[in-house]
Formats: structure tokens, C-alpha cells, sequence
């Protein structure tokens, strides 16, 4: 029920499932509502209430939402929500009608995953239920709660902060197991720090001068700048890399285990790549996130910036040298009590009222 206004007039509109819509026009909004309202109550205590509601059971809605928004969604969305909502279908609740699924219902599922599978897992397939509920109501019409959000998270575990050594990277591209489209791959990886599905979907129209584009994302779309190194390994190399990503991993794992590499997935090239960016590279995170395809700036915070009180130390030594090396035997302006370098006499000037007085320094202190 709502109203709205139309022309010089308020209409009331009155929809309610497995019924036809009724719309009737008023010169006052408050006679419309006051129509709307009655209507409204008329009809359910002529079905008998929401009682008599006929409610899809889980699955079918399930199947609908896959079949009608989670097929148009991009990038790698799709794949893994499909795999999740098939595996609702084995569920026993999946026959219920969806008033039916209860809290306790979806806590009892909750309960049941754990051990099974990881518990960041049970939260992504959570997360799915709670969009097919939000679905049914705010869209299909269904007046179903939302029961997920009733129940409790599990905690996510901490990410992992494994990242690959200067000695790791060596023996990878330096050893005689590898193989030359392997080392190329891994060569992209730490220079990109893209994912290993974007770097499988890398295509000789995708390279644009000093850039490449990303068609296919986990989140959407991007164009991210190539370092001369990347760009060289790109240029020299057929396109696209023949191998699935199945078969990568496969050949890195044998790789590892060849080596005596001990937990070091293909992904963490990734992250060394980024906490590189910002650590070594000096990249803000906003110019990050464009590389990375971040949306939201805590997940790179939270996953892949592993800065340590050394690395914070190191860099303000850096920066006390760099200053030091700068206004060392230079000279300076003084004024107001304030000391400013020569080279910001154009930006300073304007502000000071009286004139700067030239002296020869040795330092900035």
C-alpha cells in the first residue's frame, strides 16, 4: 500500500499478493489514505489474514534468484554463488516454504557447516540466504523476515599474512623445474599483483601503451598502469597463457613441494605484490585499490598492508635523510620565528606581511 500523487489528485494503491492490484483517486492525500488503509484490511480479513498465503518453498526461489540475478552479476560472482545455491538444494529446509525458515532453522544449518567448512565460508553462504530473503520481499512481494539476521556470525579467522622471500622467488624462476610459461606467470603476478584468473584472461588487445585493461574482474571492470617490466614480460610472451587454472595450480603446488616451499599459495604472490606497492613502492592507497580493484579500502588494510614497526622506522630514517640532504648548506628564510626553504619563497611569500631576511645556514634546526 502507498499513495502517491497524481495530476492535481492523490491516488491510494493497494497491492497484495495473489491478488490484482486496486488504485482509486482522492482530491486529499488523507482520504486516500484512509481508503488505502481500509481496503487494505478489507481484503485480508476476507483471505483470512496472511494465513492463506501460499509461500514458495526455498529451493524455487533459490533457483529463481540464481536464474534471474545471479546469472547478470560480473565478474566470478556468478560462478561461486551458483555453486553455493546448489548446495542449498541437498538441504532438507530447502523444501520448506520460505515463512517457514526460521532463525532456528538457519542456526541449526550454521551449527551443522561447522568443522565442515571454513567458517569465513559458512559466512559467504549466509550471506547468500540473506540476499534471497531480502530479494522476496523487497522485490517478489513475499512478506517473509529475513532470518539471518536473527542469528548469530561466526567469527572470521584472521587472513593470512604468509608472503613469498627474495630466496622463494629465486628458486622459482631460477630453478630448472620450472617451466618458462610457468616463470613468465609468476614473473606477471609479482609485478601486477593481479589475480591468477585476470592474469589466464590477459589478451594482446587488453595491452593499451603503458597500461592494461581487465575485462574480466571479481568486482568490475578496471585499467591498471604496467611497469616497464611487466609491460617487457607481456610484449614478449604469446597471449593468452595456455593452461586453466586448475592445472596452475596444480604445477605450483608440484613446484613448491619440489623446492621445499611450505605454505605458499599462488595467491599470496598477489599479496606480496600489493603490500610491495605500498610498503617499498611508496604507493598511496588510493593508487593501490586501482591496481587492486579494491572497492572498499579496509580490505586491502585488513589483508595485505603487513607493515611492521621496522618498515615505520626505516621510513622515517629515510625521510630524515632525504630532508637533511635537501636543506644541508642550502639557504633559508627566516620570518615570523618560522624558518621556509628558498624553494617554497613563491607559496610563502604572499602570506608573510613582512619582509624575509636572508641568512646562511647549515641546518634547518
Amino acid at each position: 500500500m502507498y499513495i502517491r500523487r497524481k495530476g492535481n489528485k492523490w491516488q491510494g494503491y493497494v497491492r497484495i499478493i495473489n491478488r490484482p492490484p486496486i488504485s482509486k483517486c482522492f482530491k486529499s492525500k488523507t482520504d486516500a489514505k484512509r481508503w488505502s488503509v481500509a481496503t487494505e484490511n478489507k481484503i485480508r480479513r476476507e483471505d483470512g489474514g496472511i494465513a492463506k498465503i501460499k509461500f514458495p518453498p526455498f529451493k524455487d526461489v533459490a533457483l529463481r534468484y540464481m536464474n534471474e540475478i545471479t546469472t547478470y552479476k560480473i565478474g566470478y560472482t556468478p560462478r561461486v554463488e551458483k555453486n553455493i545455491i546448489i548446495s542449498f538444494l541437498r538441504e532438507v529446509w530447502a523444501e520448506y516454504p520460505i515463512n517457514k525458515i526460521t532463525p532456528s532453522v538457519i542456526g541449526k544449518y550454521r551449527n551443522d557447516r561447522r568443522g565442515k567448512i571454513k567458517e569465513n565460508t559458512i559466512n559467504r553462504n549466509l550471506d547468500v540466504i540473506s540476499t534471497i530473503f531480502t530479494t522476496c520481499k523487497k522485490e517478489w512481494g513475499h512478506p517473509v523476515d529475513n532470518p539471518v539476521l536473527s542469528i548469530k556470525r561466526p567469527r572470521n579467522p584472521e587472513p593470512r599474512d604468509r608472503r613469498i622471500t627474495d630466496e622463494e622467488i629465486n628458486l622459482l624462476l631460477k630453478g630448472n623445474r620450472t617451466s618458462e610459461l610457468l616463470r613468465t606467470i609468476i614473473k606477471v603476478a609479482l609485478e601486477t599483483g593481479m589475480r591468477q584468473s585476470e592474469i589466464l584472461n590477459i589478451h594482446p588487445e587488453h595491452l593499451k601503451g603503458d597500461t592494461l585493461f581487465i575485462p574480466v574482474a571479481k568486482t568490475r571492470p578496471r585499467t591498471i598502469p604496467l611497469t616497464k617490466t611487466a609491460l617487457e614480460i607481456l610484449k614478449s610472451y604469446t597471449l593468452p597463457f595456455n593452461i586453466d587454472r586448475h592445472l596452475l595450480g596444480k604445477h605450483f603446488r608440484r613446484l613448491c613441494k619440489h623446492y621445499g616451499i611450505k605454505d605458499l599459495h599462488f595467491h599470496d604472490l598477489r599479496k606480496s605484490a600489493l603490500t610491495s606497492f605500498m610498503r617499498d613502492k611508496n604507493l598511496s592507497v588510493p593508487e593501490t585499490m586501482l591496481i587492486a580493484g579494491h572497492k572498499d579500502p579496509r580490505m586491502l588494510l585488513r589483508v595485505y598492508n603487513t607493515l611492521s614497526v621496522e618498515d615505520v622506522s626505516r621510513k622515517l630514517r629515510l625521510m630524515a635523510e632525504k630532508v637533511e640532504h635537501i636543506y644541508n648548506g642550502k639557504k633559508i628564510i627566516e620570518s615570523r620565528g618560522h624558518k621556509w626553504p628558498r624553494s617554497s619563497l613563491s607559496v610563502c611569500l604572499p602570506l608573510l606581511s613582512q619582509p624575509p631576511v636572508l641568512r646562511e645556514t647549515h641546518s634547518l634546526f
